[in-house]
Order: structure tokens, then C-alpha cells, then sequence
């Protein structure tokens, strides 16, 4: 008699909670600020989310990898590619070692929101070398509290892109200008082609 009371008093709370919604009715609106969010204009500050973001990106891709069983390596720098046995600059930020002897050589992109993200010509190229060891994790939503991670393999065969060129010019102690050549790949096709997180 017990158990039966147990699954009539579930069925009663359900229904409450679905009703819920139903229940609630505006009220008045008090306005207590205005504000208007402008994106950053100054390039210390463009530099330091930048960098927030990718961290944010680059963190939450090896621990995904982690907890997955694998030995995680970080190689976007020189010194850390020379490190693991690699490159100087292999065309992948994290290597990914797993527990079948399987190897993942993964690009990670980070974004604030959504949009289209850019590969560099090194990292396509070895994109187009490595084929299915090669995977691009992107992390969407990185400016807020839940990071969405979407992961495709083989992106060289299963994207696709559209190329792009631009010179930048680039003030640090001395003016100078960089060239940067690459591919885009819009967030729709990523998150179509994707697996997400």
C-alpha cells in the first residue's frame, strides 16, 4: 500500500511542476539601470580576451580528452611542440595520446559566441595530412558560464571552406606588418558535421 501511495504522490508532485509555468503572471517592471555593451575597441583588451578565450578553449578540450582515458600533451608553442618530440610548429594544439594506441592530433578554436572560425595554411595542411588523426574541437559560447564543445574528425574531407588573406598591421615596440593566409569555416557547417558536447 506503501509503494502505491509512493507512485501516486510522484504522479501529484509532476503535475504541479508541469503547471507551474501556467501559473506565473508578469507583474510591473521596475527599471533599476540602462546599459549599453559596446565590443572593446582598445587593443590591450581585444589581446587580453582573445587570450581568455583560447585558454578557456584549449582547458576544456584537454580535459574532455582526460576524461576520456587519454595522456594530453600541449604543443601550440615551440618549446612545448620540441617537448613532446614535434615540429616547432606542428599545426595542432594539443596531442592526444589514448589508451588503444590511437593518436589525436587536435586543433582547438575558442569563440566568445558563435561565427565562423579561421585555420591557418599550416594547420589545413596538416589537416590534409593527417586526415582521420586529425580532429578540430571548437568551443563555442566561451564568454559564458557553460562553454559548448563541438568536435569533428577528419575536418579536411568532411568541411567545407572558403580561403582568406589579410595584412594586418601589428604595433608592439616597432610597426610591422603581418600576412596571415588561411581558411574559414562557418559555425553552421561545424555544428551540422560536428559531435557535440
Amino acid at each position: 500500500m506503501q509503494q502505491r501511495e509512493i507512485g501516486a504522490r510522484r504522479e501529484r508532485s509532476l503535475a504541479i511542476i508541469h503547471r507551474e509555468p501556467e501559473l506565473l503572471v508578469p507583474g510591473d517592471v521596475d527599471f533599476i539601470a540602462h546599459a549599453l555593451v559596446v565590443p572593446a575597441t582598445d587593443p590591450g583588451e581585444i589581446e587580453w580576451r582573445d587570450a581568455n578565450v583560447e585558454k578557456i578553449a584549449m582547458d576544456l578540450a584537454k580535459a574532455f580528452e582526460e576524461a576520456e582515458g587519454a595522456n594530453v600533451k600541449f604543443v601550440h608553442t615551440p618549446s612545448l611542440a620540441r617537448a613532446a618530440g614535434l615540429p616547432e610548429h606542428p599545426g595542432f594544439d594539443l596531442l592526444s595520446l589514448r589508451h588503444d594506441n590511437q593518436q589525436r592530433c587536435i586543433e582547438v578554436k575558442g569563440r566568445v559566441g558563435t561565427g565562423e572560425i579561421e585555420i591557418t595554411d599550416n594547420e589545413w595542411a596538416r589537416a590534409c595530412n593527417l586526415r582521420s588523426d586529425y580532429w578540430l574541437y571548437v568551443v563555442y559560447h566561451c564568454g559564458t558560464p557553460t562553454p559548448q564543445l563541438v568536435r569533428v574528425q577528419d575536418p579536411f574531407g568532411n568541411l567545407l571552406v572558403r580561403p582568406f588573406s589579410r595584412t594586418q598591421s601589428v604595433e608592439r615596440t616597432i610597426r610591422a606588418t603581418v600576412e596571415s593566409s588561411g581558411v574559414k569555416i562557418g559555425h553552421t557547417q561545424i555544428l551540422e558535421v560536428g559531435e557535440i558536447q
